[in-house]
């Protein structure tokens, strides 16, 4: 049956045809298409009032394309044709090259790299069709002339219909939801008609007015704009707090600490799409400059005490990350206060200290931690402070004390640090008790700092246990230097220093080395098998030891000049 292609045929009962399973289809030219159609059984003939017909198949694209066509200028419907399963082979459902003259109607294309691909073809029509689950739905590439109307391209990963470098194409009616990038992509494209389309939401981004780090509580949060958007829905840490927007901004306010994942819902009558997902960390840091502002603040915090030697203020129990500013920062007092229970972490990658006291009096650090940050605890300027039972781990500096005197540090842990334990131009503090344990370089280091008594501290594992530089009358007794990677104790241009009690074993070097250093009291202390020798002396002259020293190394020059003796006699 054969009719003209200007009848209006509609209505008809008819009954629907059974798709029957079919290789994949290839023809290049006119003289092929009418031999395929030969054999294949199409009807038709290829003109204008007799297209060639293929319909009604099932075609897996897994070897290959589904319907590939060239070359042709050739009348042909396809139509009510499934290919699936090309886009693992980087196969197209159907896939027409410099193609004019071809109408496809009610076809599927699930699965594929693109499910129509139009390359320098002209003048086809596409009605109908479903394309899905492809990279791309129809993508027009060269090609002018062509007409695309009432199909559907949902749920593709890129775009629904892409044209590039094509014109004059009627792109209507079409419906183009869930498409990961876009509905319809145009690139170096002139007079094409795109109108009445069903378009789905286009991906957006969500961005925060804070680096992922905010102090108190309150930040914008801000999204591009989602087209074909008729609202937005807001959420926290994955519960709604704002819906029906119509703006792309939210103020955030009054957050506690903690960490925050925002993201957006763009909603239309078709469909939804999310944004991306931005975490915020609301943080805690403390920056107290003064008496007066040390007494606001106690009554911001709700602090117990009144800042008197018998009722200090207390501060405790926060969790404090330095990724902004310095997490624990008091300067310019010297009001009564405790501090204890606090961590401070994360300020290294910045630079920021974990607790920074700057001439500060009548602190008292219990039980806090320190925990990658440049210093863990830093004292500048500051006197008569106690830090006692805090830990300081993963910092560059551990513990430091910077032209700050009378401080008592006692039984602290200093350990995996750059640098454990260090006095600089400090005086008259106390260390006792504290475990100063494999760190990187020094163990516990004072420079050019006086009269300190260093009393029942450890020191192991580090580079060297307790090194002195131009750091004068200090007494340091009942220490353990073991297990250094060079000396237990080694003092440099350090004078009239008493050692006395201590032990400095298994030391790679030597147990006591001193170089340039004069009128120390060196006595009772344990120095065994270290790796070079008990003590060492380098240039120094009128060193204040012990008979049992002096008798040692009597002894050592009596054997070392016999041996000569005797190896020269033999």
């Amino acid at each position: 049956l054969q009719t003209s292609r200007n009848n209006n045929i509609k209505d008809n009962d008819e009954k629907p045809k059974i798709s029957a399973n079919h290789d994949t289809i290839f023809i290049d030219g006119n003289n092929m298409f009418a031999n395929n159609a030969s054999s294949e059984g199409w009807i038709g003939n290829g003109t204008y009032i007799d297209p060639y017909i293929i319909e009604n198949y099932e075609i897996n694209a897994s070897i290959g394309h589904g319907i590939e066509i060239r070359n042709t200028n050739l009348y042909f419907i396809i139509r009510n044709v499934t290919v699936s399963d090309g886009r693992s082979n980087y196969n197209h459902g159907f896939y027409f090259t410099n193609v004019t003259n071809g109408e496809l109607i009610n076809n599927t294309a699930d699965n594929n790299i693109a499910g129509f691909l139009l390359r320098n073809s002209n003048n086809n029509t596409f009605t109908d069709n479903l394309a899905t689950n492809s990279l791309h739905g129809f993508r027009i590439w060269y090609s002018n002339n062509n007409t695309l109307t009432n199909n559907t391209a949902n749920g593709n990963i890129e775009y629904g219909i892409s044209l590039d470098n094509s014109n004059n194409n009627t792109i209507s009616e079409n419906i183009l939801l869930l498409n990961g990038l876009s509905g319809i992509y145009e690139k170096e494209c002139v007079w094409n008609d795109i109108s009445d389309n069903i378009l789905g939401l286009q991906p957006f981004t969500l961005l925060s007015d804070v680096d992922g780090f905010d102090e108190d509580g309150s930040f914008t949060l801000t999204w591009t704009v989602s087209e074909n958007v008729d609202n937005y829905t807001l959420y926290q840490n994955g519960e709604i707090i704002a819906e029906g927007l119509t703006i792309t901004n939210y103020a955030i306010t009054n957050l506690g600490i903690g960490t925050y994942m925002f993201y957006v819902k763009a909603i239309n009558k078709y469909e939804e799409k999310d944004s991306n997902t931005i975490e915020v960390t609301v943080i805690f840091s403390l920056l107290i400059d003064g008496n007066t502002n040390f007494n606001q603040t106690a009554v911001t915090l709700n602090l117990t005490g009144d800042g008197t030697y018998s009722n200090p203020y207390i501060i405790e129990n926060y969790e404090i990350v330095a990724s902004v500013r310095h997490g624990f920062h008091i300067q310019n007092t010297d009001v009564y206060f405790i501090v204890r229970n606090v961590r401070v972490s994360n300020g290294l990658s910045n630079n920021y200290f974990g607790f920074y006291l700057v001439n500060v009096s009548n602190g008292r650090f219990e039980d806090n931690t320190a925990n990658s940050n440049l210093y863990g605890f830093l004292l500048k300027d500051s006197y008569s402070n106690t830090l006692e039972g805090n830990t300081a781990t993963g910092n560059l500096n551990g513990i430091t004390l910077n032209s700050s005197n009378y401080n008592t540090l006692t039984n602290n842990i200093v350990t995996n640090n750059r640098h454990g334990l260090s006095l600089d131009s400090s005086h008259n503090n106390s260390l006792t008790g504290n475990e100063v344990t494999d760190n990187t370089y020094l163990g516990v280091y004072l420079g050019s700092s006086n009269n300190n008594i260093i009393m029942d501290n450890t020191a192991t594992g580090n580079l060297n246990g307790f090194t002195l530089s131009s750091s004068n009358n200090n007494t340091i007794t009942n220490n353990t230097a073991n297990d250094n990677d060079q000396h237990g104790f080694h003092l440099w241009y350090s004078n009239n220093n008493i050692l006395t009690d201590n032990i400095a074993n298994n030391n790679l070097k030597y147990g006591i080395y001193l170089e340039e250093s004069n009128f120390n009291e060196i006595s009772g202390n344990s120095l065994e098998d270290n790796g070079l020798g008990s003590i060492y002396e380098k240039m120094s002259e009128e060193m204040d030891f012990p008979d049992i020293f002096l008798i040692s190394a009597i002894i050592v020059v009596i054997a070392v000049v016999s041996f000569i003796i005797i190896k020269a006699t033999f």
